[in-house]
Formats: structure tokens, sequence, C-alpha cells
């Protein structure tokens, strides 16, 4: 009797196991990527149903693509998504997605950024002018964090003015409609470079839905590979990268020999945890002797 209570319970774990790992019926790709450089929102559209196309091909399963403009709408859709790509700084500041594959823009996975602006100078010469930034959230903390922080960026500039994405952020400055902004070396033409402030991750394709057979996720991390091209520079292997965000806080350790100690909130591994979770990170200067 025992042998047979056995048997039944592993028949029905067996095929519990087996119906959990049922293939999909359909399949649902997003894209959240507002400082990849993509031209337009539309460019955007074409490149996830492209994705869509040929996932539907390779794996013979529907597949749908979905276009996010607003860090909102692409948070509040993310219970209806199997798969995205999605903005590095924006799984630096609480995505918790794995990571399958990095877009190569720039040559890397991670692309060198800069402060520009349409009048050249130095940083001091936009005191009190307009900051252009794309509206991906949180961006007065990633501003302050481009900047070593060191600098209240809401009372440097008169004002942050906030546009869709990267390139109309960037088109914003070269049109007029402000006067400096942080982008991607290789979106910042016509404009004069201020200074470098260090590189940025780009955008990641994840897997949003866990639940999607291992199979099934493995067929559609190999097969992203072949979409990956134009203005995302193709596709890499899973990558991770630093963004520092926030401003720095300094405290006097001791007077033989003098050590300041700096601290700012930074994303030693972006894609696990939430900018409140994340790690201090601290910094030691000793003082010169006087």
């Amino acid at each position: 009797m025992k042998r047979i209570f056995l048997l039944t319970l592993l028949v029905f774990q067996f095929s519990a196991a087996a119906w959990g790992q049922t293939a999909p019926t359909k399949l649902r790709f997003g894209i959240y990527a507002p400082n990849a450089s993509f031209a337009s929102n539309s460019d955007r559209w074409s490149y996830i149903k492209n994705v869509a196309s040929v996932m539907q091909s390779t794996l013979k399963i529907p597949c749908t693509g979905n276009a996010y403009a607003a860090e909102g709408a692409f948070s509040g859709a993310t219970g209806q998504l199997d798969f995205a790509l999605v903005d590095g700084i924006y799984l630096a500041r609480g995505g918790k997605f794995r990571v399958l594959a990095t877009s190569l823009y720039g040559g890397g996975s991670r692309s060198p950024w800069g402060l520009y602006a349409k009048a050249g100078g130095n940083f001091q010469s936009l005191k009190g002018k307009v900051l252009v930034m794309p509206s991906f959230g949180g961006n007065t903390s990633f501003a302050e964090g481009m900047l070593g922080g060191e600098i209240n960026v809401t009372q440097f500039f008169s004002s942050v003015k906030n546009v869709p994405d990267i390139a109309a952020a960037v088109s914003a400055v070269q049109t007029g409609g402000g006067d400096a902004v942080f982008a991607p070396v290789g979106l910042a033409a016509g404009l004069n470079l201020i200074f470098s402030v260090g590189t940025v991750p780009n955008a990641s394709f994840v897997l949003v839905n866990s639940k999607i057979p291992a199979d099934i996720v493995a067929k559609v991390q190999a097969a992203i590979a072949s979409v990956g091209s134009g203005a995302i520079g193709g596709m890499g292997p899973a990558a991770a990268g630093g963004v520092a965000m926030g401003r720095s806080t300094a405290k006097f350790l001791s007077s033989q020999p003098g050590v300041m100690r700096f601290q700012f909130r930074g994303f030693l591994k972006p894609f696990e945890g939430t900018y409140q979770e994340s790690p201090l990170v601290d910094h030691f200067w000793v003082l010169p002797k006087q």
C-alpha cells in the first residue's frame, strides 16, 4: 500500500512539473529605452515589432510587441509582458529583471556620456541655464551623480526641462529649447562637449515573466542577437555596470592626517535591488598638509 502511495505521489509531482513547464500560447515583448539612440518612439515600435516577428518565426508561437514612451506606462504594463528591452538607468534604479543580453551601442555594454551645450564655454557658464533631460524618472539624482555628487542641480540650473527621450533632449538643445544636456557621445552631433561624465549602462534585454519555461527563455536569448542592430548597435552577453546617483555627503574623520569621507548611493550591481536599497559608496580623501 505504501509503495502504491509513493508511486501515485511521484506521478502527481511529475504531472505538476510537466504542467508548470507547458509552452506559453503567446509571448509578449516590450521596449522602454528612452536613452537608446532611436530617433523617435515610432522607431522603437518598428524595432519591437521586428523582435516579435523574428521570435514568432523562430519559436512557432504567436508573439506581440509594444513600445512604451513613459516610465509609468511601462511599469504598469510589466505584468502583461514576458520579455523587454529596458533602459539601463531604469534597471539601475529599481528593475529586478533577469538580464539576458545587453545592447552594444557605443562599442560596448556601456556608452560614454558627456555634458553638452550648444554655446560651448565651461561648466560655470551654464549656471542659471536650463538643463534638458529625458523623463525617465529620478533624473535630478542621475544628473547629480553624473556631476560627482558635488552639485545641487536644482540650485545650479534655473530649471530642469523634461522631454520624452534622449533624442528629444538633444534636439531641444540644438534648437534653442534648452541650454545643456547629458547625452551619449554618439548622439550629441552639433553640440559642444563641456566635459565627459563617464559611462552609462546600455539598454538590456530582460526576462520580465519568471514563469516562462527555461527552454523558451534559452531560445529567445539565442535569437535576440539576430535582431540587435541599428539604434542599439547589436546585442552582446548580459552585462551590468554602475550608475552613481544623488549628492554626496562629507564627514571629517581625523585630523592627523586630515581625512574626509565622501558618501553617495551608487549601483555596483545595478540590476538587483532599488536605489533606496543600494549601499553607500565611500570615497576617502587625505587632506594636503598646510
